[in-house]
Protein backbone atom coordinates (compact mmCIF):
# COMPACT_ATOMS: atom_id res chain seq x y z
CA UNK A 1 0.00 0.00 0.00
CA UNK A 2 1.33 3.45 -0.88
CA UNK A 3 1.65 6.32 1.05
CA UNK A 4 -0.60 9.66 1.60
CA UNK A 5 0.78 12.53 2.44
CA UNK A 6 -0.21 15.89 3.78
CA UNK A 7 0.72 19.70 2.32
CA UNK A 8 0.12 22.37 4.53
CA UNK A 9 0.19 25.45 2.70
CA UNK A 10 1.42 28.27 4.76
CA UNK A 11 3.49 30.79 3.00
CA UNK A 12 1.41 34.32 2.55
CA UNK A 13 1.11 37.16 3.77
CA UNK A 14 -2.24 36.85 5.52
CA UNK A 15 -3.22 40.37 3.80
CA UNK A 16 -6.97 40.40 4.86
CA UNK A 17 -5.58 39.80 8.55
CA UNK A 18 -3.07 42.43 8.26
CA UNK A 19 -0.39 40.15 10.71
CA UNK A 20 0.39 36.62 10.29
CA UNK A 21 -2.77 34.35 10.76
CA UNK A 22 -0.64 31.32 11.55
CA UNK A 23 0.77 32.74 14.05
CA UNK A 24 -2.05 33.95 16.09
CA UNK A 25 -2.85 32.36 19.48
CA UNK A 26 -5.65 29.74 19.06
CA UNK A 27 -6.98 27.04 21.56
CA UNK A 28 -3.95 25.21 22.58
CA UNK A 29 -1.42 26.70 21.02
CA UNK A 30 -1.24 29.08 17.39
CA UNK A 31 -3.53 28.52 14.40
CA UNK A 32 -0.99 26.58 12.48
CA UNK A 33 -0.42 24.24 15.17
CA UNK A 34 -3.95 23.47 15.56
CA UNK A 35 -4.30 22.88 12.24
CA UNK A 36 -1.20 20.29 11.94
CA UNK A 37 -1.91 18.44 14.74
CA UNK A 38 -4.96 16.90 13.50
CA UNK A 39 -3.27 15.83 10.77
CA UNK A 40 -0.93 14.14 13.04
CA UNK A 41 -3.91 11.86 14.64
CA UNK A 42 -4.50 10.72 11.22
CA UNK A 43 -3.35 7.90 9.00
CA UNK A 44 -0.58 9.69 6.72
CA UNK A 45 2.76 9.17 6.25
CA UNK A 46 4.09 12.55 6.56
CA UNK A 47 3.00 16.09 6.97
CA UNK A 48 4.42 18.86 5.09
CA UNK A 49 4.10 22.47 5.69
CA UNK A 50 4.72 24.77 2.58
CA UNK A 51 6.72 28.10 3.66
CA UNK A 52 7.68 31.58 3.20
CA UNK A 53 6.44 34.89 4.51
CA UNK A 54 8.10 34.64 8.12
CA UNK A 55 8.99 31.12 7.85
CA UNK A 56 11.26 31.54 10.63
CA UNK A 57 8.33 32.04 12.88
CA UNK A 58 6.26 29.06 11.86
CA UNK A 59 9.07 27.20 12.05
CA UNK A 60 9.49 27.87 15.45
CA UNK A 61 6.12 27.20 16.26
CA UNK A 62 6.08 24.27 14.78
CA UNK A 63 9.75 23.05 16.27
CA UNK A 64 7.88 20.28 18.56
CA UNK A 65 5.97 18.67 14.95
CA UNK A 66 8.14 16.63 12.98
CA UNK A 67 6.64 18.16 10.10
CA UNK A 68 8.33 18.67 6.85
CA UNK A 69 9.31 22.14 6.04
CA UNK A 70 9.10 23.52 2.30
CA UNK A 71 10.24 26.89 1.48
CA UNK A 72 8.71 28.59 -1.68
CA UNK A 73 10.61 31.34 -2.69
CA UNK A 74 7.83 32.42 -4.77
CA UNK A 75 4.84 32.93 -2.56
CA UNK A 76 4.48 36.75 -3.66
CA UNK A 77 2.98 35.53 -6.85
CA UNK A 78 0.32 33.72 -5.04
CA UNK A 79 -0.83 30.05 -3.98
CA UNK A 80 -0.22 28.00 -6.65
CA UNK A 81 3.26 28.77 -6.08
CA UNK A 82 2.69 27.03 -3.00
CA UNK A 83 1.05 24.19 -4.44
CA UNK A 84 3.74 23.53 -7.05
CA UNK A 85 6.87 23.33 -4.73
CA UNK A 86 4.78 21.30 -2.45
CA UNK A 87 3.62 18.90 -4.79
CA UNK A 88 7.48 18.79 -6.39
CA UNK A 89 9.08 17.92 -3.59
CA UNK A 90 6.52 14.52 -2.19
CA UNK A 91 6.13 13.75 -5.79
CA UNK A 92 9.76 12.63 -5.58
CA UNK A 93 8.97 9.78 -3.13
CA UNK A 94 7.38 7.23 -5.95
CA UNK A 95 5.42 5.60 -3.12
CA UNK A 96 3.45 8.34 -2.61
CA UNK A 97 -0.17 7.67 -3.81
CA UNK A 98 -1.82 10.80 -3.10
CA UNK A 99 -1.97 13.96 -1.04
CA UNK A 100 -4.38 16.26 1.03
CA UNK A 101 -4.31 19.54 0.67
CA UNK A 102 -5.44 22.43 2.69
CA UNK A 103 -4.63 25.83 3.58
CA UNK A 104 -2.86 26.14 6.79
CA UNK A 105 -5.34 28.60 8.54
CA UNK A 106 -8.16 25.80 9.00
CA UNK A 107 -7.29 24.43 12.66
CA UNK A 108 -11.01 23.40 13.39
CA UNK A 109 -10.72 20.04 10.78
CA UNK A 110 -11.33 16.83 12.52
CA UNK A 111 -9.27 13.99 12.37
CA UNK A 112 -11.80 11.72 11.27
CA UNK A 113 -12.53 13.65 8.13
CA UNK A 114 -9.06 13.19 6.97
CA UNK A 115 -9.42 9.31 7.63
CA UNK A 116 -12.94 9.24 5.65
CA UNK A 117 -11.16 10.68 2.56
CA UNK A 118 -8.36 8.00 2.40
CA UNK A 119 -10.85 5.56 3.36
CA UNK A 120 -12.70 6.51 0.41
CA UNK A 121 -9.27 6.63 -1.87
CA UNK A 122 -8.52 2.92 -0.68
CA UNK A 123 -12.10 1.94 -1.74
CA UNK A 124 -12.24 3.54 -5.22
CA UNK A 125 -10.45 4.57 -8.27
CA UNK A 126 -11.34 8.20 -8.05
CA UNK A 127 -8.68 11.15 -8.56
CA UNK A 128 -9.82 13.84 -6.51
CA UNK A 129 -11.81 13.34 -3.19
CA UNK A 130 -13.56 16.35 -1.68
CA UNK A 131 -14.93 16.75 1.78
CA UNK A 132 -18.48 17.98 2.06
CA UNK A 133 -20.39 19.28 5.69
CA UNK A 134 -24.31 20.38 4.97
CA UNK A 135 -24.33 20.74 0.86
CA UNK A 136 -20.79 22.45 1.23
CA UNK A 137 -17.26 21.50 -0.04
CA UNK A 138 -14.37 22.28 2.28
CA UNK A 139 -10.93 21.07 3.15
CA UNK A 140 -8.61 19.17 2.67
CA UNK A 141 -9.15 18.13 -0.75
CA UNK A 142 -7.68 14.64 -1.79
CA UNK A 143 -5.27 14.33 -5.23
CA UNK A 144 -4.35 11.39 -6.62
CA UNK A 145 -0.70 10.80 -8.33
CA UNK A 146 -1.92 10.42 -11.37
CA UNK A 147 -3.12 14.63 -11.46
CA UNK A 148 0.50 15.55 -9.68
CA UNK A 149 1.40 16.84 -13.30
CA UNK A 150 -1.40 18.95 -13.21
CA UNK A 151 -0.65 20.55 -9.97
CA UNK A 152 2.59 21.55 -10.91
CA UNK A 153 1.03 23.24 -13.56
CA UNK A 154 -1.50 25.70 -11.62
CA UNK A 155 -0.97 29.50 -11.80
CA UNK A 156 -2.74 32.52 -10.40
CA UNK A 157 -4.53 32.45 -6.50
CA UNK A 158 -6.88 29.84 -6.83
CA UNK A 159 -4.51 26.80 -5.64
CA UNK A 160 -5.69 23.77 -6.60
CA UNK A 161 -9.35 24.84 -7.62
CA UNK A 162 -8.56 24.89 -11.35
CA UNK A 163 -7.04 21.08 -11.21
CA UNK A 164 -10.71 20.24 -9.45
CA UNK A 165 -12.80 21.84 -12.35
CA UNK A 166 -11.18 20.29 -15.19
CA UNK A 167 -11.66 16.21 -13.38
CA UNK A 168 -15.20 16.90 -12.62
CA UNK A 169 -15.83 13.44 -13.95
CA UNK A 170 -13.13 12.33 -11.74
CA UNK A 171 -14.50 13.92 -8.91
CA UNK A 172 -15.98 12.35 -5.54
CA UNK A 173 -18.13 14.29 -2.72
CA UNK A 174 -17.89 12.80 0.77
CA UNK A 175 -20.27 14.29 3.62
CA UNK A 176 -18.70 14.19 7.14
CA UNK A 177 -20.17 15.47 10.31
CA UNK A 178 -17.29 18.29 10.21
CA UNK A 179 -17.94 22.06 10.11
CA UNK A 180 -14.15 22.34 10.50
CA UNK A 181 -13.94 21.83 6.96
CA UNK A 182 -15.62 25.07 5.76
CA UNK A 183 -13.73 27.66 8.67
CA UNK A 184 -11.09 29.39 7.56
CA UNK A 185 -9.14 32.26 10.04
CA UNK A 186 -9.41 34.65 7.35
CA UNK A 187 -9.90 37.99 8.78
CA UNK A 188 -10.08 39.77 12.33
CA UNK A 189 -14.05 38.89 12.20
CA UNK A 190 -13.52 35.29 11.38
CA UNK A 191 -10.90 35.28 13.92
CA UNK A 192 -12.40 36.86 17.30
CA UNK A 193 -15.72 34.82 16.73
CA UNK A 194 -13.88 31.27 16.51
CA UNK A 195 -11.46 32.02 18.91
CA UNK A 196 -14.34 32.95 21.28
CA UNK A 197 -16.02 29.69 20.84
CA UNK A 198 -13.08 27.71 21.60
CA UNK A 199 -12.51 29.39 24.77
CA UNK A 200 -15.79 28.85 25.46
CA UNK A 201 -15.67 25.25 24.70
CA UNK A 202 -12.09 25.18 27.27
CA UNK A 203 -14.48 26.95 29.85
CA UNK A 204 -17.60 24.14 30.14
CA UNK A 205 -14.59 21.34 30.10
CA UNK A 206 -12.76 22.65 33.05
CA UNK A 207 -16.15 23.44 34.60
CA UNK A 208 -17.23 20.00 33.94
CA UNK A 209 -14.45 17.88 34.52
Amino acid sequence: MGKIKVLVLAAGFSRRMKRNKMLLPFSHGTVIENTVRSFFQAPVAEVAVVVGYQQDEIRQALASYPVRFIENPNFPQGMSTSVQEGIKVLGEDPQVEGVLITPGDMPLIKKETVGALIEKFREGSYSVIIPVYQGKKGHPVFFARTLFPQLGDVSGDVGAREVVRKNQSQCCFVEVDDPGILIDIDCPEEYERWSKVMENRKNNFNRNK
